[in-house]
C-alpha cells in the first residue's frame, strides 16, 4: 500500500511539472500566432483597405483556440458600435487568463489598441509595424527561457515527488 502512495506522490508531482513546463512552452507559441495574426492585420488594414470588424473576421478564420476567440469577440463588440481602442483594450482584460503570456507581453499587445481605428492606414501600418517588431524581439528572448524554464519544472516536478517520498519514508 506504501508502494502505491509513493508512486501516486511522484506521478502527481511529476505531472504537475509537466503541466507547468507545457504552460510555459505554450508562450513562445502563442506570441509566434498573434505575430502571424498581426501581420495579416496589417495586410487587411492597408492593402485590402478591410474595415475592422471584417479584419477581425479574417483574423478569427485564420487563427488557432486561443486567439481565435479574442478576435471573434473583437468583431462582435466592433459590429455593436464600441469603439475600437476601448473593445481592444477591454477584451485583453477579460481574456488575458485563457493565455499563456505574462504581463509584458500584453503591455505590448495593449499598445496596438491605441492606435487602432482612430487615424488613416498609413499610421496604422507604422503602429502595427511597430508592435511587431518589439513582439518578435520579445518572442525570440522568450523562446531561450522558456525552454531552459520548461526543463526546469519538469526536472523539478519528479524530484519533488521523490524528496516528498523520502520524507514520508
Amino acid at each position: 500500500m506504501m508502494l502505491f502512495g509513493c508512486i501516486a506522490l511522484i506521478a502527481g508531482c511529476g505531472s504537475m511539472g509537466l503541466w507547468l513546463a507545457q504552460r510555459i512552452r505554450r508562450r513562445p507559441e502563442e506570441l509566434r500566432e498573434f505575430l502571424v495574426a498581426l501581420t495579416l492585420l496589417d495586410t487587411e488594414i492597408v492593402w485590402g483597405s478591410t474595415p475592422l470588424p471584417e479584419a477581425f473576421s479574417v483574423l478569427k478564420e485564420r487563427t488557432g483556440a486561443p486567439w481565435q476567440s479574442f478576435f471573434s469577440e473583437l468583431q462582435k463588440r466592433l459590429e455593436r458600435g464600441e469603439p475600437a481602442s476601448t473593445a481592444w483594450n477591454e477584451e485583453i482584460v477579460l481574456q488575458s487568463s485563457r493565455f499563456c503570456l505574462k504581463q509584458e507581453d500584453w503591455r505590448v499587445i495593449r499598445d496596438i489598441g491605441k492606435g487602432l481605428g482612430r487615424s488613416d492606414s498609413h499610421e496604422q501600418h507604422k503602429q502595427l509595424q511597430l508592435v511587431s517588431r518589439q513582439l518578435s524581439m520579445l518572442k525570440d528572448q522568450v523562446g531561450i527561457w522558456a525552454e531552459k524554464q520548461a526543463k526546469m519544472w519538469s526536472y523539478l516536478g519528479f524530484l519533488c515527488g521523490v524528496a516528498g517520498v523520502l520524507i514520508l519514508i
